[in-house]
């Protein structure tokens, strides 16, 4: 399997975990020492604080996440991801909102072979502060219209 096509089974399978709010499985498909570099917010470091930051995130109204592969560059054991990202948010009380983005995920070929994000950083399409929505709920950890992987 190339990893293009590689990249979109688990870009499948990461939205997938995020619309079925299945947090092992969206915490598996980052490194150990992987950084989330969220917009607007402190970056998040290593898998753990990284599955933690998703789940409140997502607990906070996230309803769906579809990602589509925009292209794949690969060099040496990286591959740069580029994408774009449609992410419907419902916070509690409120009506649902769409919002599209872009994002950039560096892969890192691990010593099995597998594929694991190193990097993960996602933004709005939309003019920063339209559609801003916060629902702090720890540091680092919001629902927002600036994007995303979640």
């Amino acid at each position: 399997m190339d990893s293009h096509a590689e990249i979109e089974d688990l870009t499948a399978k990461f939205a997938k975990a995020v619309t079925n709010k299945d947090f092992a499985v969206l915490g598996s498909l980052y490194e150990e020492r992987a950084r989330l570099l969220p917009p607007g917010e402190p970056m998040v470091e290593g898998r753990a604080a990284i599955q933690a930051a998703q789940q409140r995130m997502i607990e906070g109204g996230v309803q769906a996440l579809d990602l589509a592969v925009t292209d794949v560059i690969e060099a040496g054991d990286f591959a740069i991801e580029i994408g774009h990202t449609t992410l419907t948010i419902q916070p509690a009380g409120a009506k649902s909102m769409i919002d599209k983005g872009k994002s950039v995920v560096v892969w890192r070929r691990q010593k099995d072979g597998a594929l694991k994000i190193a990097v993960d950083t996602f933004n709005s399409d939309a003019p920063r502060g339209s559609m801003r929505l916060r629902l702090e709920q720890g540091p680092g950890c919001h629902v927002s219209s600036e994007g995303g992987r979640g």
